[in-house]
């Protein structure tokens, strides 16, 4: 069984999409032993099925600690709030959703046209839209986040902002006023977005190799075949200047990998990646992160895995140990 994926280019549908994904409901839970070939229920826990017999999550078989959340649900409650207002903005619809092979992961990307639109320049329009995740496995709470997509090269984007965040776990029932919430974002955030990507522009790395090793150490390279060599490309195609990657160019290079490089990586993993990116642009706090002290930081840990470990590091690059004491040298001459 393999991913499935529904595309869309209109409101109308992705309301007839809502009503293509399966439905999950609760089914009892037994324990067997085979030696004695014996069943006993298991009364505090349910499985969850699909209404084409895929069995997706075996969650807690009390509602006080999980609630069914349907993904029809959800993205027509999106499509209702989209509905609302079209009277006053113009919000084309484009998009796709992914589902896991057992459908215990949903992964929803929702862009719009035309009013919306922001710019990082002139020439770089980003059209903002909607990432949402849910999941029935009993780990995976409801998440909307307003994100984009540059136009100049497609990279895909996940939210920068903790204003723009909205989440719900499935201890209480289907929250529809978030998809609503997170609607309203869309039309009203652009401002928000433009003054976060002008502040990120502002901020530089040293050098594109400090720019790398920040991407290495997040993670990114896990969802690329040749993670430094994918990294690299990416950041030659992306920053002005070697000496001085923004942190706008840097982020640019992670969602460019991960859009153009990484491989038969399910959606719906790969948006961790993306979500992973997005700390460049937020610190948890709905701020900026400081380029200079997670350049400096993200340094020092790394060389301290060198002295921990010793030989049993392995580097990401040729010379990067003569990179790191540059770069080090160079931090301690600006403290």
């Amino acid at each position: 069984m393999q991913e499935q994926t529904y595309a869309f280019d209109d409101l109308d549908q992705l309301y007839e999409t809502t009503d293509k994904l399966p439905q999950v409901e609760r089914h009892e839970v037994y324990a067997h032993h085979e030696g004695e070939d014996v069943w006993e229920e298991i009364p505090y826990r349910d499985s969850l099925w699909t209404d084409d017999l895929r069995a997706t999550g075996v969650v807690s078989s009390s509602k006080d600690f999980y609630n069914i959340i349907q993904y029809g649900d959800i993205l027509e409650t999106i499509c209702d709030a989209i509905d609302r207002h079209q009277d006053s903005y113009d919000l084309g619809v484009t998009g796709t959703i992914s589902l896991s092979p057992t459908a215990h992961k949903m992964s929803a990307k929702i862009g719009f046209t035309g009013d919306t639109t922001v710019y990082a320049a002139d020439d770089d329009p980003i059209e903002l839209g909607l990432q949402i995740q849910s999941g029935h496995s009993g780990f995976h709470a409801v998440k909307y986040d307003v994100g984009g997509m540059r136009q100049v090269c497609s990279n895909g984007m996940m939210a920068f902002d903790g204003r723009l965040h909205f989440e719900q776990t499935h201890s209480e029932p289907f929250q529809p006023s978030l998809a609503y919430n997170a609607v309203d974002s869309v039309v009203e955030s652009p401002e928000i977005v433009e003054n976060r990507i002008e502040e990120a522009q502002n901020q530089t790395f040293l050098n594109q190799d400090e720019a790398l090793l920040v991407l290495l150490e997040k993670g990114l390279g896990e969802y690329l075949e040749q993670p430094v060599p994918d990294l690299l490309n990416s950041l030659h195609d992306e920053i002005n200047d070697k000496d001085s990657p923004t942190l706008w160019e840097t982020y640019n290079a992670a969602t460019r990998a991960l859009t153009h490089y990484s491989k038969d990586v399910p959606d719906y993993e790969l948006d961790t990646g993306f979500e992973k990116a997005a700390t460049l642009l937020e610190n948890g706090y709905s701020k900026l992160p400081n380029a200079n002290k997670l350049g400096k930081e993200t340094v020092e840990d790394r060389a301290d895995q060198f002295i921990e470990e010793q030989d049993e590091t392995e580097t990401y690059w040729n010379g990067e140990e003569e990179s790191l004491r540059e770069l080090m040298a160079e931090h301690q001459t600006r403290a």
